[in-house]
């Protein structure tokens, strides 16, 4: 297997991605596949992204464009479902269409990634979990014509297959920054004086190792003293095991607990609510008001919109690109949650997002890597 490597950036990504999309629609799965899910809710802030997407140019007729996504579980209040939304915002810009499978089990994924291979019907075939990478460049190479896609893992070497990926570490460090200055702040209800946190770790991969070397730098940044206990859940579908993983980190003193777990995230916010604590989740959707300390946001629908803009467009080249804080991809959200956060902190992250805008702070992306980064990177040095 190729390896995987953190793509560059290339600059005009950001002007097409940060520009907005359209409304939602439904689509269907190939046959004997379950295809029905609850439309991911659209906010205000994401409906003004929407009016505001770029006109086309020149290139194929997006009417005529029909793509194929192969999901994991929908239903997450996570990952998958904000895929899913870029897809419907993807057809209400362009008026393309797409099909879609869930799969619950990697095997499933070369079966139907074949089957979508085979049918020859699809302008690019969409891959978006790291455990489907290993699949998708044993389709890819087998199917030289077809087009892939892979969000959120950057893979080079592929004439065939197309990545759009946010730097693992920029979805977590401004939460991570945040929670460093809480957890030994009086003003948040939730915290205590033990200066612990806590991040449960999806799996032993980089896309994983890499989230959570974010939020343990941002912590570390902003408080140099804090412990960070991490563990792994071991997948994206298991709340339970999640949720006892986080237990234990309350009991030994956290009083802020992470994730970057697809539905497992889920058990985390239960444990939180369990022991009155504060947790930070990615999804809005998940978030729990009382017990949010904040969202580690990052803009996946944004990536289905950039992707089939490219074939709109006639711009579809193979490679990887990849955006993050910069480009206003990844950053911390607070929005529908109780916690206030006062605005000295407020100003400490906005300062800090502008560091790394700049390129005057550059962030470690893998857990291995953060000790020695945090004796040169901190608040206050």
């Amino acid at each position: 297997m190729k390896k995987i490597l953190c793509g560059v950036l290339i600059a005009s990504l950001s002007m097409s991605l940060l520009s907005g999309c359209g409304k939602t629609s439904s689509s269907q799965a190939p046959e004997n596949q379950e295809t029905q899910v609850s439309e991911p809710e659209t906010s205000e802030n994401e409906k003004e992204e929407n009016e505001t997407v770029q006109e086309t140019e020149t290139g194929k007729d997006g009417s005529d464009i029909k793509f194929a996504v192969i999901f994991g579980a929908l239903g997450d209040n996570g990952y998958n479902d904000e895929v899913y939304k870029g897809c419907q915002m993807a057809v209400e810009k362009f008026g393309c269409s797409f099909d879609y499978v869930e799969t619950r089990d990697v095997s499933e994924v070369e079966i139907q990634m074949r089957s979508y291979a085979d049918a020859g019907d699809y302008d690019v075939i969409i891959s978006i979990n790291t455990d489907q990478v290993d699949t998708l460049e044993m389709v890819a190479e087998e199917y030289p014509d077809q087009k892939f896609c892979m969000l959120d893992t950057a893979i080079d070497g592929y004439d065939n297959i197309n990545c759009l990926a946010a730097a693992y570490p920029d979805q977590h460090f401004l939460s991570g920054v945040l929670a460093g200055l809480a957890t030994k702040d009086d003003r948040f209800p939730l915290s205590n004086p033990e200066n612990i946190l806590g991040f449960c770790i999806a799996m032993d991969t980089p896309t994983s190792r890499g989230q959570a070397a974010g939020f343990i730098a941002g912590a570390k940044y902003a408080n140099p003293d804090v412990e960070v206990l991490t563990n792994y859940i071991g997948g994206y579908g298991d709340p339970a095991t999640a949720k006892e993983l986080a237990l234990v980190m309350y009991e030994r003193g956290a009083d802020i607990v992470s994730a970057n777990a697809g539905s497992s995230t889920q058990g985390v916010f239960y444990a939180a609510e369990e022991k009155d604590r504060y947790v930070i989740g990615t999804s809005l959707a998940m978030a729990d008001p009382k017990h949010s300390l904040s969202t580690s946001c990052k803009k996946v629908w944004l990536f289905v919109v950039e992707e089939i803009q490219m074939l709109v467009d006639g711009t579809w080249t193979p490679g990887s690109k990849t955006v993050g804080i910069p480009e206003g991809i990844c950053d911390y959200d607070v929005e529908g949650l109780d916690v206030q956060i006062p605005d000295d902190i407020t100003k400490i992250l906005d300062d800090t997002r502008q560091l790394i805008a700049d390129g005057k702070l550059v962030l470690p992306t893998d857990i291995d890597q953060v000790e020695e980064w945090a004796k040169e990177n901190h608040l206050n040095p």
